[in-house]
């Protein structure tokens, strides 16, 4: 089922003008002052030491900044300007954006803040600068941002303390904070950028631009991205796929809690979606997500080693047995990773080269006199392993450990095969440390973070999504549809409800007719009654007519003693049935819409909240994955001689109901449950709908 076609919010920027973004010919600072402690001041000294442009300072009381003449307009630049960057007083945007349009500025930088991250009177502001910038076609990067920074055409419009170095990383990110941080970081490790991104408060550019713009961007190689919002679900799932098709890409999402999501609306205003739905959307999307700033870090570490896409069958090489072992559990017990199994020939080969009390299995511990040459042996045999991926090439310091030359070889076999170094330790190995940096591949002070990067990369720690049923919205927020309204728009997409609906007790004997032989189960009908069990709305295990009439006067009294207010508008006979307890439901998310939710029923959802979650649409191979995801799914495909459920069954009910969440966005939740799953088929035996 296809996403419906996609509308730029902001103005549509061609793929040749982007161009002028990161690599601009001529940029205007607006706001330029010779007052090093001010904002102005740091974005036009960090142009200034790229590479040479024509740079032109706006300032209404100097005549000169910096050694440059200054402007008080940027319509008094009679050269056309490729873009504009802004710090001024929010109040004052306004004004200098109007005259960025006259001047047919293409990309403007607002980096000022004191827009809707400052209250009501800043949202004001914000909305007439996206309103001016739309007027005049302008593609507005901000405000409240670090500004714009690319490591490929050597520019710095920000007032960060550093540039990016030259790389294949772009970071998109919408947090200036944490983007400072990272640059910092990476420049301490050479690790280099090819965009850097500070998005701000998104009135004009949001991430789905960047994203689309990096899908074909040749200097990008990989994508990480840092968000706390997500600015239209449907186009963040589309455009994501293809940007995923192309780049590895790596998303750190902020604001998962109840008080993160706080503080994301007042950090930017904007709205968080809930966690499990945003990381179900970009597994969805070919996106992987991760947990952790250290994540983040470690991530971007692999990319420097050139891996960009998943590793699974890994050797430790080691010299030290007891790091090892930690090492190899920490990759046993990973569901995306493993220990490679080598051939015998192989371990033939590093018998034959290697000490007799040094172990050839995986790990491969060279033991701890190992020279630098030791490691070179080893390496010339597992470098040439077809079964092998990678490899962990661990170091701890002895007195014979040579440090710089088992690095510089590290370097060398690095070539043939990705090597993840990691040497452990201090100031005893801080120049083979060193050397590896030089080289360009750093190094793991421990092997859990080479570990955890990798499964990472590998989306394993993210690739079931866990998610407990909502609770139920109170009555005073939403309402319930009427029980032959519900059963009539069920029936229209697919879903029939098992049972038979009676008004009044004088139906009971036709419906016991019509369903044959008992026992029977007889449920209230109450839009005021959101828990049947609790107001004992229920009846179960009933012989027949005579005990289902009985029933129906009890359950009646126990739901006035419970409900006095309660308006009873009949009761659902059914017949009691057999089969394995399973929840299906829907929860409209406020960002990407109707999320489907499967799992077991009963004490399982509860207590193990072992359930699988999708945004829709669902088609049949997606709902035939939600199915297998669960850890129940042994229970369904049958213990101990039983039969299988239909899983056919389960998964249609699961494609219908993502088909009904589509069909009226008043929908607010659903919920089938239980719904009776056996061989011979599926039955739903309660239903809720809220709107």
């Amino acid at each position: 089922m296809p996403r419906a076609h996609l509308k730029n919010s902001s103005p549509k920027v061609s793929r040749a003008s982007w161009q002028k973004l990161f690599d601009p010919k001529a940029v205007a600072v607006i706001g330029a002052t010779p007052e090093p402690q001010k904002v102005g001041y740091s974005v036009l000294a960090n142009l200034l030491r790229g590479k040479k442009r024509d740079i032109y300072p706006v300032s209404v009381s100097q005549t000169e900044v910096l050694g440059l003449k200054a402007y008080r307009s940027v319509l008094d630049i009679a050269a056309p300007i490729d873009l504009a960057l802004i710090a001024v007083r929010a109040d004052i945007v306004p004004r200098v954006l109007v005259e960025c349009g006259r001047k047919r500025v293409p990309f403007v930088v607002v980096i000022s803040a004191g827009f809707k991250e400052a209250g009501e009177e800043g949202k004001k502001l914000e909305a007439e600068i996206k309103a001016i910038a739309n007027k005049y076609n302008i593609s507005l990067l901000g405000p409240n941002c670090i500004g714009i920074m690319s490591g490929r055409s050597d520019l710095n419009g920000s007032f960060a303390v550093e540039k990016p170095l030259p790389g294949e990383i772009a970071f998109v990110s919408q947090s200036g904070a944490l983007g400072t941080a990272l640059l910092d970081w990476a420049n301490a490790h050479d690790i280099g950028f090819s965009k850097f991104v500070s998005l701000g408060n998104e009135a004009g550019l949001t991430e789905l631009d960047f994203f689309e713009y990096l899908a074909t961007d040749s200097e990008t190689k990989a994508v990480l991205v840092y968000l706390e919002h997500v600015s239209d679900g449907e186009k963040f799932m589309a455009l994501a796929s293809r940007l995923a098709k192309r780049k590895t890409v790596v998303v750190i999402k902020a604001g998962r809690s109840a008080r993160g999501r706080a503080a994301v609306a007042s950090h930017t205003g904007s709205l968080a979606p809930t966690d499990a739905v945003f990381t179900a959307a970009c597994r969805e999307s070919g996106i992987i997500v991760i947990d952790s700033l250290r994540d983040l870090f470690n991530i971007t570490r692999l990319f420097r080693l050139g891996i960009r896409r998943p590793l699974k069958r890994l050797v430790v090489l080691t010299n030290g047995g007891g790091p090892s072992i930690v090492a190899s559990d920490a990759i046993d017990s990973s569901p995306s990773l493993e220990l490679a199994e080598l051939s015998e020939k192989t371990k033939k080969k590093l018998r034959a080269v290697l000490p007799p009390m040094a172990a050839v299995g995986n790990p491969v511990d060279i033991i701890g006199d190992a020279s630098a040459a030791r490691y070179e042996s080893a390496l010339k045999i597992l470098t040439a392993e077809r079964d092998v991926d990678g490899i962990l090439v661990m170091l701890t310091p002895q007195m014979m450990t040579e440090t710089l030359g088992t690095a510089e070889l590290i370097l060398k076999f690095s070539k043939k095969k990705p090597l993840l170094p990691v040497f452990m330790g201090g100031a005893a190995i801080q120049e083979g440390v060193a050397k590896l940096e030089e080289g360009g591949l750093g190094n793991f002070w421990f092997p859990e973070d080479a570990i955890r990067a990798l499964e990472a990369l590998a989306g394993s720690r993210k690739k079931k999504v866990r998610v407990a049923p909502a609770a139920p919205t109170a009555p005073s927020e939403l309402r319930p549809m009427e029980y032959p309204a519900m059963e009539k728009l069920l029936r229209k997409h697919g879903i029939r409800l098992d049972g038979v609906f009676v008004r009044a007790p004088r139906g009971l004997a036709s419906a016991c007719k019509k369903l044959g032989r008992g026992p029977f189960a007889l449920k209230v009908v109450s839009k005021d009654v959101i828990h049947k069990t609790d107001a004992h709305g229920v009846a179960l295990g009933l012989a027949d007519i005579s005990a289902v009439g009985s029933a129906w006067e009890e359950i009646s009294r126990s739901v006035k003693k419970k409900h006095p207010k309660a308006k009873i508008s009949g009761m659902v006979l059914q017949k009691m049935r057999g089969g394995k307890e399973i929840i299906i439901g829907m929860k409209r998310d406020p960002v990407f819409g109707p999320a489907i939710v499967f799992g077991l029923g009963g004490i399982f959802v509860e207590a193990m909240k072992d359930t699988s979650l999708r945004v829709a649409p669902v088609d049949a191979r997606a709902a035939e994955a939600m199915v297998k995801e669960i850890r129940g799914i042994k229970l369904l495909q049958g213990l101990r001689g039983e039969e299988p459920v239909n899983f056919a069954a389960l998964e249609k009910l699961i494609v219908n109901l993502s088909r009904l969440a589509l069909s009226d966005p008043k929908i607010a939740e659903i919920d089938l449950n239980p719904v009776m799953a056996a061989p011979g088929g599926v039955a739903v035996v309660d239903a809720r709908i809220l709107k």
